[in-house]
């Protein structure tokens, strides 16, 4: 008899996102969007939500029945969602329309774990006929639980089902008694991990008072090298801190959306209080900050409004100016990218004068990969004189450093170990020890797979990919540090910037987002075209 294939479990990143969903914090969900210059093709879509509800998105979590036993990924076994409006967008609520379809609610745990919507675009008078009047084009969302997939999970979902490729199935779990066995053989492996855990804590404690060079209060790092790429604000409840962002596309050093446990934090690098090397030398990931290292904390702000929302911009630039201006900087389009951000943070007024550290997700997923997470985070924390003087070849040496870095391992014993994490109640995660996290996330996609910029079916004018924090209040994200998420993708002539203030004191609104965004535009004489 054919032995079933082995359960997929829960990685630590898949179920710290999945509590978001179930606690009283912000969920994180990706989102990509196809904007394109005609009516948007309604069987096109059907046929892609389709092959993505056959392929790896369509997943729901089956609860283990030992304790200990981490959950498994099962089927969805659900319809896919697919909301193809009649009425059309106005040319000036594009913006807006993408941020509403980021906002409504998905459910992992129960197969719901993304959706499509598309709406055409009006236009003038005299402009193409359509459902409603003239339209100018159309806009496409697909939203995904990032407990579910990352970025470049979400890549590889989209290019299969958009070629009709072979679809990377999630297994079938076990049922009965062999269901129970399998989740007791994953408890006891989860068990052991703690115990040689335990072990080493034991055995490293030992040594350091022996040796009396244990100073006191010092942290330690979690083993692995690398920062775990995660979600929004820190939850509460939940203690850690979360950030947005993902990885790059297959192959690339950055994308959209997040993690897969990696080994230096608990949780991933986001926004927040960061930790500078001395002189603004780049800080790997999971690197500490460094004694001494303060972030003024920012003016207190107003009191929460509950219809408040983080601030979102897309913004189309020229894709061959971009490649000139980075050029004539000494660096790529990626290099210019992280720089971009790096100024627009301190163009909020953070750290006048002083380093900008910055979080670069990069991705460890490999092929027929069928993990929802697997990101990692490298960081660089960049001089300000080095930002004013726009030097992208420092910035260039800096991140090639950094990638370099993530995976490496690094010496001592993780304070606690993932496996206990994720056995742990919310209430005993809350008071694990928070790290460092950085002030910017900068995703940057490249040019993806035309599997992927195509998917839509086109002709397409951009493709904008972001990580959102479904009601992440004002407070919530105080709580967090504030900070700037910002992904970049490149489709044809288009480079769209898409950026999400997780600041409500320095970037309170869309208005104070778009003019700080449009000025660091200018400054690199780059022609933008905001959503």
């Amino acid at each position: 008899m054919t032995e079933p294939p082995p359960a997929l479990r829960l990685q630590f990143a898949d179920d710290m996102f999945l509590r978001r969903h179930e606690g009283a914090t912000s969920p994180a969900v990706n989102q990509v969007l196809w904007r394109l210059d005609g009516p948007f093709d309604a069987a096109r879509l059907r046929d892609l939500a389709e092959h993505l509800a056959a392929g790896a998105l369509h997943r729901r979590v089956v609860r283990s029945r030992v304790p200990g036993a981490r959950h498994r990924w099962a089927p969805a076994g659900t319809l896919p969602v697919l909301d193809l409006q009649t009425a059309a967008v106005p040319e000036g609520g594009v913006g807006a329309w993408a941020q509403a379809q980021a906002d409504v609610p998905l459910d992992p745990a129960r197969g719901l774990s993304w959706r499509i919507s598309a709406a055409d675009v009006a236009g003038r008078p005299g402009g193409r006929p359509g459902a409603g009047g003239p339209v100018a084009g159309s806009i496409v969302s697909l939203t995904c639980a990032h407990a579910v997939a990352d970025g470049a999970a979400l890549i590889d979902a989209v290019v299969r089902a958009a070629t009709h490729a072979e679809p990377l199935a999630v297994p079938v779990p076990e049922r009965g008694s062999r269901a129970l066995l399998a989740d007791a053989a994953d408890a006891a492996a989860q068990a052991a991990a703690v115990a040689r855990w335990a072990r080493d804590k034991a055995r490293a404690t030992a040594q350091a008072a022996a040796r009396e060079v244990a100073p006191q209060g010092a942290r330690a790092q979690v083993s692995g090298g690398t920062v775990h790429e995660p979600v929004p604000p820190p939850p509460p409840e939940m203690g850690l801190p979360a950030g947005p962002g993902g990885p790059g596309g297959p192959g690339g050093p950055a994308g959209p959306g997040a993690g897969a446990p990696p080994a230096t934090r608990l949780m991933p690098a986001v926004p927040g209080r960061p930790g500078t090397a001395p002189g603004g030398a780049p800080v790997a990931s999971g690197a500490p900050a460094e004694p001494g290292a303060v972030v003024a904390p920012a003016a207190p702000g107003p009191a929460d409004d509950p219809a408040w929302r983080v601030p979102v911009l897309h913004v189309e630039l020229p894709a061959d100016q971009v490649t000139q201006a980075a050029a004539a900087h000494g660096g790529t389009p990626n290099t210019w990218f992280v720089a971009f951000l790096a100024r627009l943070v301190h163009a909020t007024g953070r750290f006048p004068g002083e380093p900008v550290p910055v979080a670069l997700p990069v991705s460890t997923r490999g092929a027929d990969d069928p993990r929802a997470n697997s990101t990692k985070i490298a960081r660089v924390t960049i001089p300000a004189d080095v930002l004013a003087h726009r030097d992208l070849s420092w910035v260039r040496a800096a991140a090639k450093e950094a990638y370099t870095a993530v995976g490496q391992t690094e010496p001592g014993v993780a304070p606690v170990p993932l496996e206990l994490v994720q056995m742990l109640p919310d209430n005993l995660v809350s008071r694990l020890p928070q790290p460092p996290v950085a002030a910017a996330l900068a995703s940057n996609l490249g040019r993806p797979p035309e599997g992927y910029t195509q998917a839509a079916g086109g002709p397409v004018r951009a493709v904008a990919t972001l990580s959102h924090y479904q009601g992440a209040s004002s407070a919530e994200l105080r709580a967090a540090g504030g900070g700037l998420v910002a992904f970049c993708t490149t489709a044809g002539r288009t480079t769209t910037l898409s950026v999400a203030a997780l600041d409500p004191d320095r970037v309170p609104d869309a208005a104070a987002l778009r003019r700080l965004v449009l000025a660091e535009a200018e400054a690199w004489k780059l022609p933008a075209a905001p959503w």
